[in-house]
């Protein structure tokens, strides 16, 4: 279609009958090799052709992919480069957007870590050791002042491994500990000595290597001098 002039300013009437007259910012230059065809711009403006161009994709749809794939494949490199490129420009971006794939999808992630890992399990435990020795000092330093402030959970995960160990069953949650303590006062049952003097921990009436399990019913606090002294005999001191 022509050039069309309206109060001094060039435009042309769209191609599509309900679009109209638009100004020639509104339509893509046409060139061949280069070269001006025709009165120099498309038929349609920028928005109808993208109307045409999407509904031309849905309707041709797995042709379309198959293509895109191919020229995908055999510009691999340049995809990378330019992916690469807007990362750089966006870390901000890709954080967030990394950030929000593993939360959706965190039992995927962490079952495909674990069956990579189980597959080569030596070459990740080598891994492991080479971290810790490499990183000996920083782990020390954090385990010691975590340990300080943590001496209850890492108490009730010590009991526990070693609940483990001896195949004991059952067992007690933090919760359960301090509502046994705060039954008996913080006191320990034998010598009576209260808390904060003394420290309680958990002793098994029914010693673990007996065969006693690790349920609440089966613990009573005592301070770690008194636990220490009882050892292994089943005394009941509730």
């Amino acid at each position: 279609m022509a050039i069309v002039y309206q109060n001094g300013i060039a435009g042309k009437i769209c191609a599509d009958p309900e679009c109209g007259w638009k100004p020639l910012s509104e339509f893509a230059p046409a060139r061949l090799l280069g070269i001006p065809v025709g009165d120099g711009y498309k038929s349609r403006c920028r928005d109808c052709a993208r109307v045409q161009a999407r509904a031309e994709r849905a309707a041709n749809l797995e042709q379309y992919q198959a293509r895109e794939r191919e020229y995908v494949e055999a510009n691999k490199e340049h995809y990378r480069e330019l992916k690469r490129a807007h990362q750089k420009e966006n870390p901000e971006k890709y954080e967030e957007a990394l950030r929000k794939y593993r939360e959706t999808h965190r039992e995927e992630l962490n079952t495909k870590a674990r069956e990579r890992r189980q597959q080569d399990i030596e070459h990740y435990r080598e891994i492991g050791r080479k971290s810790r020795d490499k990183h000996a000092e920083e782990r020390n330093a954090y385990q010691r002042e975590y340990g300080k402030a943590n001496r209850d959970k890492l108490t009730s995960y010590t009991n526990n491994r070693r609940a483990r160990k001896l195949l004991a069953k059952g067992s007690h949650t933090e919760q359960e500990w301090q509502e046994l303590k705060a039954r008996y006062d913080y006191r320990c049952l034998c010598c009576g000595r209260q808390e904060p003097e003394i420290k309680l921990t958990r002793d098994h009436v029914r010693p673990l290597i007996f065969g006693g399990n690790d349920f609440i019913d089966n613990i009573q606090p005592l301070c770690a001098r008194c636990n220490s002294k009882k050892n292994l005999r089943h005394v009941d001191y509730r």
